[in-house]
């Protein structure tokens, strides 16, 4: 190879074929906030944003979708507002996070990938009801990995509220995570899509 060429014909194939992928190339248009308003409405919503949780909440149907704004940094450290994976409610006598029930419960998993005695059968980005299986004693606290087919590896924190029914246990979820908050957030999003399509259209 000549010594002023920087990329080898693979490395360019490799680059050109990134490039023609549309997905790649697209981004989620859930994230991009359009601030219209002039330069005032920005800077004042930067300037919660940066020292208070700011929300874009929407009322649909029975549901409250609540969408964290978020201040993000492009890669040439300039300052963006962005939405965040939303928290979703579910509306009746009292607001309550709207719960995923699970066709087939997910077992959880340990820090080594081994399968715990304790499954999910519903989950909220604020709670989880687990089953206890093999005659396994419910813990009052739990630090285990929560693991959705087609997703990475969730950790999830719980403490126990009150046991449900027989060899069911409710949980309160705390993350400390960001990223872990996130990613249940996501993962709940993408699962409300595919049971009410219609809120997504």
């Amino acid at each position: 190879m000549p010594p002023d060429v920087l990329l080898t014909q693979d490395e360019l194939d490799f680059l050109r074929a990134m490039q023609a992928n549309p997905q790649l190339n697209v981004r989620d248009t859930l994230l991009n906030v359009s601030v219209k308003g002039g330069p005032q409405v920005r800077e004042l919503l930067m300037r919660l944003a940066s020292h208070e949780q700011v929300t874009i909440e929407a009322h649909l149907e029975n549901q409250q979708i609540s969408f964290p704004l978020q201040i993000v940094e492009d890669d040439f450290q300039a300052a963006h507002l962005e939405l965040g994976a939303p928290s979703i409610y579910e509306d009746g006598p009292m607001l309550r996070p709207w719960r995923l029930s699970l066709t087939e419960p997910i077992v959880l998993r340990d820090g080594e990938g081994r399968d715990s005695h304790f499954w999910v059968r519903d989950i909220s980005f604020k709670g989880a009801l687990l089953e206890a299986r093999n005659g396994a004693k419910a813990p009052t606290q739990f630090q285990l990995w929560f693991t959705p087919e087609g997703c990475a590896p969730i950790p999830l924190r719980g403490s126990m509220i009150r046991e449900a029914e027989h060899g069911l246990f409710a949980y309160r979820l705390s993350q400390s995570d960001a990223r872990a908050i996130e990613s249940l957030r996501q993962f709940i999003l993408q699962q409300h899509r595919l049971v009410h399509p219609q809120l997504h259209t």
